[in-house]
């Protein structure tokens, strides 16, 4: 699982815009940990 700092650094989107896609319902976490960080995995990204 990737953190949402660790999908920035791979796409070059900032945490800022990924939570606002994520706000907007463009890019969702698959899951949130028990600290509310949004969670990613590998075929998150291909939609991405």
């Amino acid at each position: 699982m990737k953190t949402v700092k660790q999908v920035s650094n791979l796409t070059r989107l900032s945490v800022r815009m990924l939570h606002h896609y994520d706000k907007i319902g463009l890019f969702k976490p698959r899951e949130l940990s028990q600290s509310g960080y949004r969670l990613y995995i590998d075929d998150d990204l291909k939609n991405l």
